[in-house]
């Protein structure tokens, strides 16, 4: 007895001490985040937040049990024994007939090439600049001998032996290669045979008027071996790498909306690269094993999903840079970025190409799994262009407007109405638990969602595009997939949603039901005649949400998506619906089996494009962030990131798809009423030329605690409504200057960013809390001015 009263004493006293510790905290330590009033800006209530995460680097992970582990051990850091700088030349003012063992081979009106016979490397010469670009290290630092032939290769291919799972690379000197050379009009095609693996590749290499074009294609591929199969191909690893701090300049990943790596000497900290699937990772290959020089490392948390296949590389102390375009591949490749320290002394960046990856395959149905590869290759073909800008474009600005000029010229996107609208979304209704059985927590009903569309217009917020969620029968997460067109009966409070969408016509209001067209719910209706996604290795997938009411969700198989929105088009047009929003399969690719056949992400896209190029055609679509292969579709992208994911060894954000998409189609960013920083967040809104986004609701959202929507946690009208019509009076008088201009012109220096558009617009946003001048204009703190080019 004694025991037990002291040790309930002790807790009292932890308690106590751990309360007392809090309460000190909480009201006296000081906000990092210094708040200030952004002037001519609107008012900013401050939700409630939660703790901002760090990305902090990651350890190795340890082994799962029952898991056959590929043998293949962790690379280890290339020590710098040698940091004499490389010396090369960095500016050639005249042509010559060889550079550094390369010699000349063709040129046209602004390049010359230069080739290295016995591997394949080229040096590339503007001629305008004499600024020149390296392919390939010359003289690596001193290592063995596999990372050494790596650096001086110019492709470099991973295979796998048998049954083994470990990775093998065989480069252009490793493996004797026999390399079959024709020179061409515009630059060279080679055949690379490996006898003793009976793999060979065809190779093409042109010199066009912006770069340099490589292609492999697949039909080229010869695997005539049962034991040796290819697993993925490098394209020029090191086209523009430097050593340590040896160069100025930057690498460009494309994380979200963009971030950069600065080239300079890392001091060994950074000991993992960057590393992601473009259009995101592969949930139907349920495998941490992926093809790459690293394994089970991450560094980082919630990656931003890579929306375009672009990365690049800019030596601004010679003025000279490329954008890397995956043109064809880009379904099976990678980006992966090496800061100096990641492995090797060197800054690199590279397109790679999976052609077969591992996943785990389990061996009984309770526990044991094997890491096994996947049966057939994956069939593409590989274009990669290399767009060089130099001079004044060679910066990130001069990457994305050459990402424009190619998106247009090659007719992959076309020029989209650029009408203001702010964006209004609401939530009709969610789940939740009660005793016996689940009930609706209805948060906005069409009656309601009329009042709030008429009250802003009476604020003067005329032009409104808005996104209503959860209107369906079981709502926003019980309704999936939504099979018919069935609203919710509860939202019907005396207004139909069809009267809704009438109503909201004649008012000018762009008024578009969402349609996640990916998920469905088993628990809500357990037997279906849908068939849903089965990865590689048999096993039903699961997207583990851990909502309050349900804890994951499945994706629907690709055909089953395709045959319920074929019917729901017919629907919605019974009913005279006219705006789409589709969600799920606008940014999610994934391979997947049906009985003993796999299937690839071409397979999958093929399947999504054909559903969202129909209902282009039909209704007026709008998209969920979408991956770049579907923007032509849209007449907007919504949710578009603001930033990247903030990698330990991203030096800065750049608004990439901002600077590349203003002008041509309209972008929506995230919830502002969901953001940390509000008034950062509206000056970012400002800089990228983004439209402001609000998730709103009639009811308070402690309504939605114990519903899988229990995420929103600020959102009620009346809270919001004159927040709203501030930023509709704000941003339609920048849309007014601004509309249908390009932006041309990005600077930022000293807390001010400085934003050029090519109709004499320029845009001057101050981040400081203090007033500063630049270009002889002076910007109150945290503000912005627009001013007209005299």
């Amino acid at each position: 007895m004694k025991m037990v009263k002291i040790k309930t004493v002790i807790k009292i006293i932890l308690f106590v001490c751990i309360v007392g510790g809090l309460s000190y905290f909480i009201f006296t330590g000081e906000d990092s985040s210094k708040v200030g009033n952004i002037p001519t800006a609107p008012g900013l209530p401050t939700p409630e937040t939660e703790d901002d995460s760090t990305n902090d680097e990651g350890a190795e992970e340890g082994a799962e049990e029952g898991v056959d582990q590929p043998a293949e051990t962790l690379p280890e850091q290339v020590a710098v024994d040698d940091d004499s700088p490389e010396n090369r030349v960095k500016i050639i003012t005249d042509k010559q007939k060889e550079i550094d063992g390369h010699s000349f081979l063709i040129e046209n009106d602004f390049y010359e090439l230069y080739l290295k016979k016995e591997n394949l490397s080229f040096i590339i010469r503007d001629k305008h600049t004499g600024a020149v670009m390296y392919s390939t290290i010359e003289k690596p630092v001193k290592s063995n001998e596999e990372w050494t032939n790596f650096m001086q290769s110019s492709f470099v291919m991973e295979y796998l032996v048998g049954t083994n799972i470990v990775v093998y690379r065989a480069d252009m000197y490793s493996g004797n290669p026999d390399i079959d050379l024709d020179i061409t009009s515009d630059g060279f095609e080679a055949k690379i045979s490996y006898a003793e693996l009976e793999i060979s590749y065809e190779v093409k290499v042109t010199l066009t008027d912006q770069g340099i074009q490589v292609e492999v294609p697949q039909d080229k591929i010869e695997e005539k071996s049962d034991k040796f199969k290819i697993a993925g191909l490098y394209i020029y690893p090191f086209l523009g790498y430097s050593k340590l701090g040896e160069r100025d300049g930057y690498m460009f990943i494309p994380d979200g909306s963009g971030g950069l790596i600065h080239l300079e000497d890392n001091n060994g900290k950074y000991k993992q690269p960057y590393s992601e699937m473009v259009y995101g990772e592969d949930a139907g290959i349920d495998d941490p094993y992926v093809l790459s020089l690293f394994n089970d490392m991450d560094p980082f948390n919630n990656p931003e999903k890579i929306l375009a296949p672009v990365f690049g590389m800019v030596q601004t102390d010679s003025e000279i840079g490329y954008l890397g375009i995956v043109e064809e591949g880009k379904f099976n490749a990678k980006i992966e970025a090496y800061p100096n320290g990641a492995i090797l002394p060197y800054n690199w960046i590279t397109s790679k190409f999976i052609y077969r990856q591992f996943y785990n395959q389990p061996t009984s149905q309770d526990s044991g799994t094997m890491v096994v590869r996947q049966k057939n290759r994956n069939n593409f073909d590989i274009k990669v262009r290399y767009d060089f800008v130099s001079q004044d474009k060679a910066n990130y600005m001069g990457l994305a407007s050459t990402y424009r000029d190619y998106l247009l010229d090659e007719k992959l996107i076309t020029k989209k109405e650029d009408d203001f609208h702010i964006r209004v979304d609401l939530l009709g209704t969610d789940l939740e638990k009660s005793l016996l059985f689940k009930k609706n927590v209805p948060m906005t009903t069409f009656t309601q969602a009329s009042d709030i569309y008429e009250k802003l217009q009476e604020n003067g917020v005329e032009n409104i595009l808005s996104v209503y969620k959860g209107w369906q029968d079981k709502g926003y997460y019980g309704g999936l997939p939504i099979r018919s067109f069935q609203p919710e009966s509860e939202l019907n409070d005396g207004l139909s949603l069809l009267e809704l969408t009438d109503k909201a016509e004649k008012n000018g209001i762009d008024l578009f039901l969402y349609h996640d067209a990916l998920r469905i719910n088993l628990e809500e209706l357990g037997n279906t005649r849908y068939k849903v996604m089965k990865k590689f290795n048999k096993r039903t997938y699961e997207e583990n949400v851990y909502g309050n009411v349900y804890r994951s969700f499945h994706y629907l198989h690709p055909d089953s998506s395709a045959t319920i929105m074929k019917k729901m088009a017919r629907e919605y047009e019974d009913q005279a619906i006219e705006n789409i929003m589709l969600s799920g399969i606008s940014n999610e690719l994934f391979s997947y089996s049906e009985g003993s056949k796999e299937f690839d992400r071409v397979t999958t896209k093929d399947y999504f494009e054909s559903i969202v190029s129909d209902y282009s055609n039909q209704f007026h679509l709008v998209l969920e962030q979408p991956f770049s292969y579907l923007w032509d579709y849209s007449n907007a992208i919504l949710d578009l990131p603001t930033k990247s994911s903030d990698y330990v060894f991203t030096d800065e954000d750049i608004p990439f798809i901002a600077l590349t998409l203003k002008g041509i189609i309209p972008m929506y960013a995230e919830y502002t009423n969901f953001q940390a920083n509000q008034q950062e967040f509206f000056l970012q809104l400002v800089e990228q030329g983004l439209y402001p986004s609000f998730y709103i609701t009639h009811e308070d959202p402690s309504k939605l605690l114990y519903t899988n929507s229990s995420n929103i946690y600020s959102s009620k009208f009346e809270r919001y409504e004159e927040m709203i019509k501030d930023y509709y009076e704000e941003f339609e008088k920048i849309h007014k200057q601004t509309r249908d201009a390009k932006i041309q012109g990005y600077e930022r220096d000293n807390g001010i960013t400085k934003v050029s558009y090519d109709n004499g617009v320029i845009i001057y946003i101050n981040y400081e809390e203090q007033t500063k001048t630049f270009d002889d204009q002076t910007i109150d703190g945290l503000s912005y001015k627009v001013v007209h080019k005299q």
